[in-house]
């Protein structure tokens, strides 16, 4: 058994639009940018790939990321029987499968690699922009953690009220199934020219179904969302966020499949667990 880090993909429009744009989708333009292999800067002069592409069948694509650094390996030479330090190159990476319809991608979490779910996340995103792709089509490709939401919806339903909450929307991503106000939000941050809204109500005792409800497409969605609760009659309030608790899915492949399946099943089914909404991949 093993674990990935299961992350929300999203190709989204850019405020100011060039009218001869590509009209390529959001999925399109991301597997164009997973095939095209980028290599790119991570930060601190860390060069990442993208590399080993292939079709997995059952609109999944799979690829490798990771990155080329110089060690030094002690050798012993047999002629002159010496001790040796020479530089050699090694790659450590990993394997990730992306999913077409929902756009979920599963990494599978290796030390030293892509241990930390944000850092994976943002090296991901920084790949597949250095690929031509998002920028013809006047879009930015965003990787965002899937937050595990439980907590945070089990803190609302033992709380005596909710008296706050709120939320964060990105530009639209048309494969997003939006629910109650997401879709006006997206489609206002879009035409503000924003990159992100926060929606906010009050009140004595907010209604915590519909808080649900919006707290499941906020995760599955890679956003972020804040409550404001009483913890118990005349307590003081406690702010609580979803963030901070990145998915991480186990994954028990059977030995007569293939593993790159296995993690794009794993990753749909960590999708439909928080999303709390059947998903067909037919």
């Amino acid at each position: 058994m093993f674990y990935i880090h299961v992350l929300r993909i999203k190709c989204e429009t850019l405020p100011q639009g060039d009218l001869l744009r590509s009209s390529d989708t959001p999925s399109s333009i991301i597997v164009r940018s997973i095939e095209f292999k980028p290599t790119a800067d991570v930060g601190r002069g860390s060069e990442w790939h993208i590399g080993n592409v292939k079709n997995i069948g059952e609109g999944g694509v799979a690829f490798a990321m990771g990155r080329k650094q110089a060690v030094t390996v002690q050798q012993f030479d047999d002629s002159t029987h010496d001790f040796l330090e020479e530089e050699a190159m090694r790659a450590p990476f990993t394997f990730g499968v992306f999913d077409e319809e929902i756009q979920v991608c599963g990494i599978i979490r290796k030390a030293g690699v892509s241990q930390n779910t944000s850092q994976i996340a943002n090296k991901l995103a920084t790949l597949l922009n250095a690929a031509p792709f998002a920028e013809r089509a006047n879009s930015i490709i965003s990787v965002e953690p899937i937050q595990d939401p439980v907590g945070f919806i089990e803190a609302i339903h033992r709380s005596k009220a909710v008296i706050r909450f709120s939320f964060t929307v990105s530009r639209p991503n048309p494969i997003d199934v939006d629910r109650l106000i997401q879709g006006p939000a997206k489609e206002f941050t879009q035409e503000v020219g924003g990159e992100t809204s926060t929606i906010e109500t009050e009140g004595m005792d907010l209604n915590k179904d519909v808080i649900e409800e919006i707290a499941n497409a906020v995760a599955a969605d890679g956003e972020k969302a804040a409550a404001t609760i009483r913890p118990s009659e005349g307590g003081l309030p406690k702010r609580i966020h979803i963030t901070g608790n990145p998915v991480t899915e186990p994954v028990e492949p059977d030995p007569d499949a293939s593993i790159l399946s296995a993690v794009l099943e794993g990753a749909r089914r960590a999708y439909r667990r928080v999303r709390r909404n059947p998903v067909n991949n037919g």
